[in-house]
């Protein structure tokens, strides 16, 4: 199994099989709350004034899955771009964005092979059920990924699920204290919660954290 989660198949079949049971079919709540109490300003959290841009700011959403946050994002004005290796879900969120009227950039591709020449290109990165559903050894790779395509200041936004030491996966468990110590590497760490507006079943299994670039 761990060999294959490396492949789109393996996520196209789960998808077509009903095994998408991270699939919330929402857009995340915890990020619901964070735009509409903060919006564009992340510096109640210690993070960037997105605001302050003067243009709209650029967010990237790897392992966008549907693309319920995503669309989120979008309405609320930022520069979206979601990219997932399995086009099964990314069918669902091309006709979802053209029925809303949403511009949001849709990739199918292996997140690992973005940030070339053209990085960074992006002030954000948005990770959910990201980095769980990849081999924990390849941790250190998406961290190095997202410093790639960021400028620095740039923020990673992460809510770390599931953090319970759950055995074997996907989703596989994340030590919240290794993955900070991974990233300090290249990120300054501007928060850690909590959050109370987990959905229920994932109350206090989640872990807020964001990064600044340094």
């Amino acid at each position: 199994m761990t060999a294959d989660i490396n492949t789109p198949g393996f996520w196209d079949a789960a998808y077509r099989e009903d095994r998408d049971n991270w699939d919330m079919g929402t857009p995340t709540p915890v990020f619901v709350d964070l735009l509409e109490r903060m919006e564009m300003d992340f510096r109640p959290l210690g993070g960037p004034d997105f605001s302050s841009l003067g243009r709209a700011p650029r967010v990237l959403i790897p392992c966008s899955g549907r693309g319920y946050d995503a669309l989120l994002f979008a309405e609320r004005g930022w520069e979206v771009t979601a990219v997932d290796f399995s086009a099964e879900p990314l069918q669902w969120l091309e006709a979802e964005r053209s029925r809303r009227g949403l511009d949001v950039r849709v990739l199918q591709e292996d997140m690992f092979a973005l940030g070339g020449e053209r990085s960074p290109q992006y002030d954000l990165v948005l990770e959910y059920t990201c980095v769980c559903a990849i081999e924990p050894a390849r941790r250190t790779e998406f961290l190095a990924f997202a410093a790639r395509v960021l400028p620095p200041g740039g923020a990673l936004l992460a809510l770390l699920f599931p953090v319970d030491g759950r055995p074997g996966g996907p989703p596989f468990s994340i030590d919240v204290d290794t993955f900070k110590q991974e990233a300090a590497r290249a990120f300054a760490l501007v928060h850690e919660s909590i959050p109370d507006t987990s959905v229920k079943p994932r109350r206090g299994k989640e872990r807020l954290l964001l990064f600044t670039k340094s």
